[in-house]
């Protein structure tokens, strides 16, 4: 009920849609055609009726009961949201201008249309407008300027890329409206919005990213199935729909009937819908987006194969696109049925149709850096071989059948008919309607060839792909990961040793099991993360091991983020080492807050106290979705903030919280408001818990002073009455006390540190960190040649920031500038 009472303009709103619905008869069903040309909005009605309201009355009537309770909760929902987020006052402010300025400007563009003679002002002159969803669409824009990060970028995209499907689709005056009562809304929430407006794209962390390049393939995979909604053909792309619809001639009826003359209009039409008839052919037109649905799926799992499945078939369409809709009208060819006298609309139809697709292959192509999951160059190699053998044997197998049962073909065929149409057999059924059809199957086994084999070329595409996907979470992978948490959690591998089993690592496993070693490869370098796990005993045998397999393969090997205690063996080998950061390490059977070192810890435990705040052990999964979306937004705001690329490797991010093993210390306030996080990552011995390792941390800007010591002396303070060893507060990367040896450290590790500080903080993280009076453990790098260092060097450089784009690069020298 206390939600209710905070939207009371979303409850007004609502309870007048209901009303009118119940006095016109829309609820019903039974909408007055009259009540709808008084009531409703468009370029007729505005200039037969004259009705200057016709904009806001269009809002509140629909027709049918089933519409109306879509209607009532999408603005229970959206339009309480965003009365929660800028008030009561904004919000029927943004209903009321975003609905009038949408439909006024949108009946003005239609106007200009039939003036100047455009096809689709003309076609939908006398249409008639009632969409309750303008102001929807209008308001949540209005509100995304008020919204923190995620969600202003979330309803941005996601919106604009929707009511864009819509328009292009479906094409009705009711999309037009909502599409620019959605650029009103943009416009006046920033009007709105207090403070600066800002008009440049913040940056996204990975993870949300992902999210959204998956929700704009998803959104353009899905834009033909609008059209089955859409009662006319208006969209620029509202052709597709012709493959969902089923008043479809057949092919030998159509032959039977046009025997005498091919060349009339309606023959050609019915030839070009012909080729639609059968279950075949429209499979053929969905699986395509069947595979972008699929890419979409991998894409969100971060998996970089969907992306370049995504981007090849979205290719494809924008050089289908091109050829049938542009090349073909034009060309003059004898099979080229004549293109429509109308030369803006052919445009506007080869324009939209090639653009699209070609703008999503972009984008995608610009977000590969993004997705770091790869599946092995073996598995997508025999997957390529299995796609090209069966489009071959598919296309032979067409051309084979065809010709030898070539009677069944009307008009007759010679064999390089049937090769010059056996590519089209492969092809979505929307594209093939501007050439004219030069012979038609009549018998059983030449329409089944004719119909299916594309059909089946790209199921063996779907399946295919499923198993690449597949493969690289599955089967030899997921064996690999369940050894290595086994291993950790038998034998462990020190305080960082959980970073070994974070997506993106590879493995590699001594010849009798007893130790593995997590790795990464960047270029010709391959970085181990962290000590070797298993036994003390045989960590050497792994550390010689692991060397000669990087060797074999080509590799440089060098161990990275290890402990002292791994220095003699490398200088056993004769290896070089340097210092490349310091971990701090706390003793909680011993641990103590008095004296005055540990002033600012106690006055943030109190302050904590003080203004209601909790700290609240727990982890991601156990979380209810108010609270984990919260931490989404949180981590959001503090990546758009930095304004640089979010740093991986050995430092974690929100994907690393999902792991169940992963514990969460958080800092609750009132109402469950959220105002800091941070992630704890487990070491084991002998199957049991010894130690918490400090990785992610995220803070709201304005929570009170001294949050994070509050939540580090809570964990702390939590794990003193459980057994635990130690609580580690991780590594600082490039960062060293003054307790520790720098004998030894390169002076260009030196350098790069000091140059990184006013970008990254890390002295000052690890000065923040001294505050607890922890132990300090040096890490070091160790490799085998001093001369490789200027390669290792860039190769680090890459593994932290593996996503940097030029810009930021740019952005990232003024910075150091």
């Amino acid at each position: 009920m206390r939600y209710f009472r905070r939207i009371p303009v979303t409850l007004s709103i609502a309870a007048v849609l209901l009303a009118v619905s119940i006095i016109s008869g829309g609820i019903f069903g039974r909408l007055s055609p009259l009540v709808g040309d008084r009531l409703g909005t468009g370029l007729d009605p505005f200039q037969d009726q004259g009705t200057i309201f016709s904009p806001i009355t269009s809002v509140f009537l629909v027709n049918g009961a089933a519409v109306l309770i879509v209607v009532l909760v999408s603005v229970v929902l959206f339009i309480g949201a965003a009365e929660r987020i800028m008030g009561w006052w904004r919000t029927l402010l943004a209903f009321v201008v975003t609905t009038v300025v949408g439909t006024i400007v949108g009946t003005g563009l239609q106007a200009v249309g039939v003036l100047a003679g455009e096809v689709w002002a003309v076609q939908v002159h006398g249409v008639t407008t009632i969409d309750p969803f303008t102001p929807i669409a209008g308001t949540m824009m209005t509100a995304s300027a008020f919204a923190g990060p995620l969600w202003r970028r979330r309803i941005r995209v996601i919106g604009f890329s929707v009511l864009s499907m819509f328009a292009l689709y479906s094409g009705q005056p009711a999309d037009l409206f909502r599409l620019l009562s959605a650029v009103a809304g943009l416009v006046l929430g920033i009007l709105l919005a207090p403070g600066t407006p800002e008009l440049t794209w913040r940056r996204s962390s990975h993870s949300e990213t992902r999210g959204l390049l998956a929700a704009l393939l998803a959104i353009t995979a899905l834009g033909p199935v609008i059209t089955i909604f859409s009662p006319a053909k208006f969209g620029p792309l509202h052709s597709l729909g012709l493959l969902f619809r089923d008043v479809l001639p057949h092919a030998t009826t159509v032959a039977r009937h046009c025997r005498l003359d091919l060349k009339t209009n309606t023959c050609l039409r019915d030839f070009a819908l012909a080729r639609l008839d059968g279950p075949g052919p429209v499979l053929l037109s969905l699986l395509p987006l069947v595979v972008l649905l699929l890419a979409a799926i991998g894409i969100l799992q971060s998996k970089r194969f969907a992306a370049y499945l995504a981007i090849s078939v979205n290719l494809l369409l924008a050089v289908l696109a091109a050829f049938y809709y542009g090349f073909i009208p034009v060309s003059g060819l004898p099979y080229a049925v004549l293109s429509t006298p109308r030369p803006l609309e052919s445009t506007i139809t080869l324009l939209v149709s090639t653009l699209v697709p070609l703008a999503v292959a972009v984008i995608l192509m610009v977000g590969l850096r993004h997705l770091t999951v790869r599946s092995s160059k073996r598995v997508v190699l025999r997957y390529l071989i299995v796609v090209v053998s069966t489009f071959i044997v598919l296309s032979a197998a067409y051309v084979g059948i065809g010709w030898a049962n070539r009677g069944q073909f009307r008009p007759a065929v010679t064999l390089w008919d049937l090769f010059s149409d056996s590519p089209e057999r492969f092809i979505p059924i929307g594209f093939l309607g501007v050439e004219r059809i030069e012979f038609v199957p009549t018998g059983v086994l030449t329409r089944l060839v004719y119909q299916w084999v594309g059909p089946v070329f790209w199921i063996v595409v779907i399946l295919g792909a499923l198993v690449v996907l597949g493969s690289i979470f599955h089967r030899e992978e997921a064996d690999e990961r369940s050894r290595v948490r086994k291993l950790l959690e038998r034998a462990g591998g020190g305080s960082l040793s959980f970073m070994t089993t974070w997506a993106g690592n590879r493995w590699w496993f001594a010849p009798d099991g007893s130790a593995a070693i997590a790795y990464r490869v960047v270029g010709a370098v391959a970085f181990t993360v962290s000590d070797p796990l298993g036994a003390p005993d045989a960590r050497e045998s792994a550390v010689r091991g692991f060397a000669t397999y990087c060797d074999d393969n080509g590799w440089t090997a060098v161990f990275y983020s290890v402990h002292e205690d791994l220095r003699p063996i490398f200088d056993a080998m004769g290896w070089s080492t340097m210092v490349v950061g310091e971990e701090t390490v706390l003793r909680p059977a011993n641990w103590t807050m008095r004296g005055s070192k540990w002033q600012d810890i106690r006055s943030a435990i109190n302050r904590a106290e003080r203004l209601g705040i909790r700290a609240e052990w727990t982890t991601y999964s156990r979380l209810p979705l108010h609270m984990t979306t919260q931490i989404e937004e949180i981590s959001e705001e503090w990546v758009a903030e930095q304004g640089l690329p979010e740093l991986g490797f050995t430092l974690g991010g929100l994907a690393e919280l999902h792991d169940p093993a992963v514990a969460l210390m958080l800092a609750v306030g009132p109402d469950d408001r959220i105002e800091a996080i941070t992630s704890w990552m487990p070491s084991y011995r002998d199957g049991r818990i010894v130690g918490w390792t400090l990785d992610f941390m995220r803070r709201r800007p304005e929570s009170m002073n001294g949050i994070m010591e509050f939540l580090i002396a809570s964990t702390v303070i939590r794990t003193q009455s459980r057994d635990v060893d130690f609580v580690s507060l991780s590594a600082v990367p490039l960062a060293r006390s003054s307790q520790s040896d720098s004998a030894g450290t390169s002076r260009l590790l030196d350098f790069i540190a000091t140059t990184l500080e006013p970008l990254y903080g890390f002295r000052s993280l690890l000065q923040f960190k001294s505050k607890f009076q922890p132990e300090f453990h040096t890490l070091l790098m160790a490799y085998a040649d001093p001369l490789a260092l200027p390669t290792i060097g860039t190769a680090l450089a890459r593994a932290y920031l593996p996503s940097m784009s030029v810009p930021q690069a740019l952005r990232f020298m003024r910075t150091l500038v």
